[in-house]
């Protein structure tokens, strides 16, 4: 079974998308801690990776940052509340999933049937490129 991993510090926001994700056939590994998410990366082989930009224990873009120093293939999936309906939104928001291979937006709240498709585009790539862009702060 393909397993993601989903980082986000509000619980109530892990259990919805966790089971969004379970119903649609995936397992599913849940933190609601930056430090956590990066111990469980370096640890375990996911398939995809949900990462909140704001976490209360450290900075959702230094958790991308481990994650995608473990797993330079694994596709991530960057999430924010922080978008504006003018689709502005947090400076790291837009630049880096725009500069970085590999690494995808999802605006919170989302539909059900946002999320599901976005999984299932993702991970329809059979390999993500060996060449990935270095992440540097704007």
């Amino acid at each position: 079974m393909t397993n993601i991993l989903v980082v986000d510090d509000e619980v109530g926001v892990c259990c919805v998308i966790q089971h969004l994700l379970v119903r649609d056939g995936y397992a599913v590994t849940a933190v609601t801690d930056g430090r956590l998410a990066v111990d469980a990366v370096a640890r375990d082989d996911f398939a995809a990776a949900l990462i909140d930009l704001n976490l209360a224990d450290m900075d959702g873009n230094d958790v991308i940052r481990a994650a995608r120093a473990a797993r330079p293939h694994m596709p991530i999936v960057m999430m924010s509340g922080m978008v504006l309906e003018s689709g502005r939104g947090t400076p790291d928001f837009h630049g880096l999933s725009a500069r970085v291979v590999g690494l995808h937006r999802l605006a919170k709240p989302f539909k059900p049937r946002d999320l599901s498709q976005l999984m299932r585009d993702i991970l329809a790539q059979e390999t993500w490129p060996l060449a990935v862009a270095t992440m540097t702060p704007q």
